[in-house]
């Protein structure tokens, strides 16, 4: 009895070696640089009102295929979706976009964010101007734990 229970321990302490070797590999492995690369609103170059309909644009590199990326906008989801090309265009970038509309004046930090990185934009936005229908905002989509699960597997 004494020989199994030694072989046993040896067993055990291997296998907790191993686990703690490849513990180790994983956190050291460098991590890929496909991840977002930009975020803009478009059009550019304007003065940005409550209500006011805007595009947010966030581009991810192509190498390592659609990715599920969230925008939010003062740290509030705005909506998650998978990046795609540009249809009919030959994209060097996967693109994920949505239509944003501001709520409130003031300074806005928009984000977009995959699992990994995140890029951030900007703005102040100012009081809709008198005479001016203000835009009704989207509901948010895509921003629950469980829809970016459902969606967090390949393209």
């Amino acid at each position: 009895m004494t020989t199994r229970t030694r072989l046993g321990h040896r067993i055990g302490w291997a296998t907790t070696g191993l686990a703690v070797t490849m513990a180790v590999v994983a956190v050291g492995a460098p991590t890929a640089s496909a991840d977002v690369h930009t975020l803009a609103i478009y059009p550019t170059g304007q003065t940005y009102y409550v209500g006011g309909s805007y595009q947010l644009v966030s581009t991810t590199a192509p190498t390592e295929g659609p990715r599920w990326v969230t925008l939010s906008d003062n740290g509030q989801c705005l909506g998650g979706m998978r990046s795609k090309p540009v249809n009919n265009v030959d994209s060097v970038n996967m693109v994920a976009k949505l239509n944003w509309v501001p709520a409130t004046v003031g300074h806005h930090v928009l984000t977009a964010a995959d699992s990994r990185t995140s890029k951030t934009f900007e703005v102040d936005v100012l009081a809709t101007p008198a005479g001016t229908v203000p835009a009704t905002p989207a509901q948010p989509s895509g921003c629950s734990p469980l829809e970016r699960f459902l969606n967090s597997g390949s393209g």
